[in-house]
């Protein structure tokens, strides 16, 4: 038993050995691998750029939006027996708040520097290779170089880190982005720096990203999966090339000298859609919502993050899809709590239309080229802040409520200057609704103030509209 013991220790012992050398041959033939593909890149970056002419598409609306909307002066009564054939609610949970886990401490290493990261009032704590920093002439040459010395420093400890905040805070690519553009400012004081910094981390993390300049300064340019707006763009290979800075709105510019090749492996593109809550919690603030429905007078107290608020003012306007599909916030559970009492043990058809009067008569409109000079789509956060929203803020926060309290689903209708939403309830309601994707919808419009469920806006009546899902 003992010599069979022991040879089969034997027999471990030398293909344990003949395993490592294997694994390190594999190490050696990877790092060669990622060294030839870097060399080739860098030698291309030393290549011609070419001239690329930008465009730009400041809204997704061909005519501009109404400047005042149609109100209906004394609120009509939804006769009892059509309450009655609506089926009762179904009142979905209210999610629980969720607790923030704190940062961690990073421990002070050799040869690497330790800074800290302002994240919309957090404070993220950095450690990155303290040969990351260079000068260089503002060419694709002195880009060249800049990879070509980036590459030689211990990146991967900083990219490590940046993964580990996106998946404690839910960052999603924007967030992202601007995490690792605050890195790049942080360490070289500089925007084009950041701009090249951003390139290279973001390149290293497999996303579609390029790098161009012109006489002024260094532009980060990515694909992304859906249509951004106010921000310069071009074509390249069937591919849009959006200018991307931390401000998320960028003017036309006239020209950007790039190279037409690609980062091997540079496979994805950016999504600013939000697959889980962005976890930024700090500075709640509180706002005072009042409203009747049925001659009853409803006070509510709702509650948002400033910092939230704050980090969707750089948002980039996107398709709306993204503002529809967004998952609820902390700050929102306040919200649904105090209507969640309001519209229990009510009929699907009575507690949809309490949820769209809230909406139509908490808020008041104005428009964003009123309000900002520009669009500005919002997410339901922030029409918590602002003093004033229109008709797509409205809807975005009416599904959001009937989406996240009473599970309906619910579509945005668009006609030329305008949207609406409407609800695909459990039975049927009479008033204005057509058929989509085998399922019946019924209007709502949040912005027709005191309409009821089953209402068109008389302008919009008889007009053609497409279907957000």
């Amino acid at each position: 038993m003992k010599k069979l013991i022991l040879l089969f220790m034997t027999v471990s012992l030398l293909f344990g050995s003949e395993y490592q050398k294997w694994l390190e041959t594999q190490h050696q033939d990877f790092k060669q691998y990622k060294k030839t593909i870097d060399d080739e890149f860098t030698d291309m970056l030393k290549k011609d750029w070419q001239a690329f002419k930008t465009m730009y598409n400041p809204t997704p609306y061909k005519k501009p939006k109404p400047k005042q909307l149609p109100i209906i002066k004394k609120e009509i009564i939804i006769p009892q027996k059509e309450i009655e054939k609506s089926i009762k609610v179904k009142i979905k949970q209210v999610p629980k708040e969720k607790v923030f886990t704190k940062i961690k401490k990073v421990e002070k290493k050799e040869g690497f520097e330790n800074i800290n990261i302002d994240f919309f009032s957090l404070s993220l704590p950095i450690q990155y290779d303290s040969k990351l920093y260079i000068t260089l002439i503002h060419n694709n040459k002195g880009i060249s170089k800049y990879w070509e010395h980036i590459n030689k420093t211990k990146y991967q400890v900083l990219i490590n880190q940046i993964k580990n905040y996106q998946k404690d805070l839910n960052l999603n690519d924007w967030a992202t982005y601007l995490l690792i553009h605050k890195i790049g400012s942080k360490i070289y004081k500089e925007d084009n720096f950041a701009n090249l910094f951003s390139w290279f981390i973001l390149s290293k993390m497999h996303y579609n990203v390029k790098v161009g300049y012109n006489q002024e300064k260094i532009y980060l340019l990515g694909t992304i999966q859906h249509k951004v707006y106010q921000v310069s763009f071009f074509r390249l290979k069937n591919k849009r090339y959006y200018v991307l800075t931390p401000s998320g709105r960028v003017k036309k510019i006239d020209n950007i000298y790039t190279y037409k090749g690609r980062y091997p492996n540079t496979t994805k593109s950016l999504t600013f859609a939000f697959n889980q809550p962005i976890k930024l919690y700090g500075d709640i603030k509180k706002r005072d919502l009042t409203f009747e429905y049925d001659m009853m007078d409803f006070n509510l107290k709702a509650s948002y993050s400033q910092n939230l608020v704050n980090f969707y003012s750089t948002f980039p306007q996107s398709d709306y899809q993204i503002y529809f599909n967004t998952t609820s916030t902390q700050t929102s559970y306040s919200l649904l709590e105090q209507l969640k009492p309001i519209i229990e043990h009510k009929s699907e058809l009575e507690a949809v239309n309490i949820l769209l009067r809230f909406v139509q008569t908490s808020f008041s409109y104005k428009t964003d080229q009123k309000q900002f000079s520009y669009e500005k789509v919002f997410f339901p956060e922030e029409t918590l802040f602002y003093p004033y929203s229109d008709c797509e803020d409205r809807s975005i926060m009416f599904r959001f409520l009937v989406k996240e309290l009473l599970g309906l689903d619910v579509v945005a209708v668009k006609f030329s200057n305008h949207l609406a939403t409407a609800v695909a309830f459990s039975s049927s309601i009479k008033g204005d609704s057509f058929n989509y994707n085998g399922k019946r919808y019924t209007m709502a419009d949040p912005t027709y103030v005191n309409a009821n469920v089953g209402m068109t806006m008389p302008k919009y009546a008889k007009s053609r509209f497409k279907i957000i899902p």
